[in-house]
């Protein structure tokens, strides 16, 4: 049984169920309360757009009225009459008529005959005869009514007029080449309203006249702005375009000439309805309302829209809602340490109970259980106590088996060890009789003796005799068998020699010299880069040469005597010893051989006629002998590097020198 796996305790679990209802209930709650908070206050933004857009829908109808009532009133004046009862002259009726112009703040004012032709403009009473008769509020002139409303009117009616207003004709409406644009224009009878001799007609032209919006704008927003931004915006359209408005561009000019969102000309230009909603105008997005602007007979032929700015209601949600969340979130920590203090008072006798078990985890039997607390917690202290004495007892038997089975180990441990002292008794004599056998064919003595007498035999043969080269040979191969008797009793040899203070750099040095005169190393390089004051090692001088001639000798093979060979030594100060390192450009070792590389009559070389297989394992063992360490690196095809380690020693090198 495993006790130290995490786990939550009693106490944390009650406190994560009841953080989980409130954190689920508090987040409905906040969610809830959130959606609320939002939809009151976008309504309330929805609501005042619907109260600004009264207003501007007012200010728009009022203008109206006031240009019926000025051209109404100049209709019925009795210059106006008598002109076009042919008794009047133009001296009295054009001060008249620029007067009513100018008062009522007309763009135009014009007066026709009863066919619908103009015979007299109140600004330039020269500009005459244009037929004005299919203008909708002229045609109900004409009839005896008095007619005011919005209209795409002709320039026939408004660019000679005044020159001024061509430069404000059509900004990109649907407008043809001869509009004019779109114009508030009010047309009253003149005479009997049975049977009018001609009419009045007056107008204000819309297009680049900023005089309606800028009134409604001041009225309604008075210039507030957020975040540099103006909180509010009104708009004249013709079509879907707009050719009066207060909105402006990044660049700060009104954004005459732009076009209205594609779904708001739906609804309210093709299907003339009444558009309410979130609309990006221009740069920012605005809590607008569309309604058409429809002309006397009844088409829509423009639109009027108000916005308040989405992001001063927004940011106004976005404060309430993170108060909102501020206030429920201090509530919860609040309720959290009640809730932490009052669990923490019911389950601290729990708490004493664990602690006690841990006491019996750790081998302490001798704490009991008292708890003042009543009913379950009193009879859990209880049980756990009368528990705790089944353990005591349980723990005396298991001590008192524990003694009897260590007698009974020690016991089979005694003769184990007897059992183990035969064996390597056996092991000895079986090991003096591998070693009388091989004294007992011992070779060497013979072969030295057929070494002699052979070499007498061919003193004494002639040397034309055919036989002598058998002999030769004969020699040959007992003196190849004598040096590997030779090189397998070095090879055994454990003994260090005689070890003394010396510098490898003079040992290979002097190694060099030994052999580098041999024709072997005719095409070899060698090149030495040998750290000054070398620490001097306790080895035998002539067993380490021995060891570099044959690391030498089998790189100079393995490069076919011909190559580069370097020899580096240098100083290990993190475990204190010397290393020699000397590298081959030859053949290389493949990476099986590697580890057999120091085996006894392990060999390369093709045939095995160019060694023995014994002078790298010689070297290993004088190296291991000396307490050092040999290995080799090699990748086939790039050569192969002998590392030899000695440990140094501290050893004042003037005593060498000397």
């Amino acid at each position: 049984m495993r006790f130290d796996t995490p786990r939550l305790s009693l106490k944390a679990r009650l406190i994560w169920s009841y953080l989980v209802i409130l954190a689920a209930g508090g987040l409905a709650t906040s969610l809830v309360g959130s959606w609320i908070v939002s939809s009151t206050i976008m309504m309330q933004a929805r609501r005042a757009v619907d109260h600004d857009f009264a207003t501007a829908k007012t200010v728009y109808e009022e203008q109206l009225q006031a240009m019926k009532l000025s051209v109404e009133f100049a209709a019925a004046g009795p210059a106006v009459q008598r002109y076009l009862a042919g008794g009047g002259d133009v001296d009295s009726l054009s001060p008249f008529l620029e007067r009513i112009r100018q008062d009522a703040g007309f763009d135009f004012l014009s007066l026709t005959d009863q066919s619908g032709h103009i015979v007299f403009r109140a600004s330039r009473p020269a500009q005459t005869s244009d037929d004005v008769s299919a203008v909708s509020v002229v045609k109900a002139a004409l009839s005896g009514d008095v007619a005011a409303a919005t209209e795409i009117v002709p320039m026939g009616l408004v660019g000679s007029e005044r020159l001024g207003l061509r430069a404000r004709g059509p900004t990109g409406s649907d407008a043809d080449a001869a509009g004019a644009g779109m114009a508030l224009v009010v047309a009253a009878p003149v005479g009997v309203s049975s049977a009018p001799v001609g009419t009045l007609c007056g107008g204000i032209l819309l297009n680049g006249n900023f005089g309606i919006v800028d009134r409604v704008w001041k009225l309604l927003f008075s210039g507030e702005r957020f975040k540099d931004v103006d909180i509010g915006n009104v708009t004249i359209f013709e079509q879907n375009v707009r050719i009066s408005t207060s909105v402006r561009t990044s660049g700060s000019e009104r954004a005459v000439g732009t076009t209205a969102p594609e779904q708001v000309s739906e609804a309210v230009l093709k299907r003339g309805e009444l558009w309410r909603g979130r609309a990006f105008v221009v740069k920012d997005w605005y809590i607008s309302e569309y309604a058409p602007i429809r002309n006397y007979g009844g088409d829509v032929i423009g639109m009027l829209s108000v916005g308040l700015l989405e992001s001063t209601y927004t940011s106004i949600r976005d404060r309430v809602i993170l108060s909102f969340f501020g206030i429920a979130t201090v509530g919860f920590l609040l309720i959290l340490g009640i809730t932490y203090y009052m669990i923490h008072n019911i389950t601290r006798p729990i708490g004493e109970l664990v602690v006690a078990t841990h006491s019996i985890i750790a081998g302490r039997f001798d704490q009991e259980v008292r708890s003042n607390a009543q009913g379950e917690i009193a009879l859990l202290a209880e049980s756990f106590n009368a528990m705790l004495q089944s353990l005591r007892q349980m723990k005396a038997d298991l001590e008192e088996w524990g003694r009897t089975l260590e007698e009974k180990v020690k016991q089979r441990t005694e003769e184990l060890v007897a059992m183990q002292a035969r064996v390597s008794q056996s092991e000895r004599l079986a090991s003096l009789g591998m070693l009388a056998a091989g004294v007992a064919h011992e070779v060497n003595n013979p072969l030295g003796g057929i070494l002699a007498l052979t070499g007498l035999t061919v003193e004494d043969m002639p040397k034309d005799d055919p036989k002598r080269e058998n002999l030769e040979e004969v020699i040959r191969q007992t003196e190849r068998c004598r040096g590997i008797v030779k090189g397998l009793l070095e090879f055994s040899r454990q003994s260090k020699g005689n070890t003394e203070p010396v510098d490898l750099n003079k040992v290979l040095q002097d190694t060099l010299s030994l052999i580098g005169k041999q024709a072997v190393f005719f095409n070899i390089k060698v090149v030495c880069q040998l750290e000054p004051a070398l620490p001097l090692v306790v080895a035998d001088p002539s067993q380490f040469q021995q060891v570099f001639i044959n690391i030498l000798m089998n790189a100079v093979q393995a490069m076919n005597e011909q190559g580069t060979i370097t020899i580096k030594t240098r100083h290990i100060s993190e475990d204190n010893s010397v290393e020699v390192a000397i590298s081959d450009t030859g053949q290389g070792i493949p990476h099986k051989d590697i580890g057999r590389i120091f085996d006894p009559f392990f060999t390369t070389k093709e045939g095995g006629g160019r060694g023995t297989g014994l002078g790298l394992s010689i070297a290993y063992g004088i190296v291991t002998t000396h307490g050092g360490h040999i290995s080799v690196q090699s990748e086939v095809g790039k050569g192969s590097t002998f590392l030899v380690s000695i440990p140094a020693v501290v050893q004042d090198r003037s005593e060498i020198a000397s």
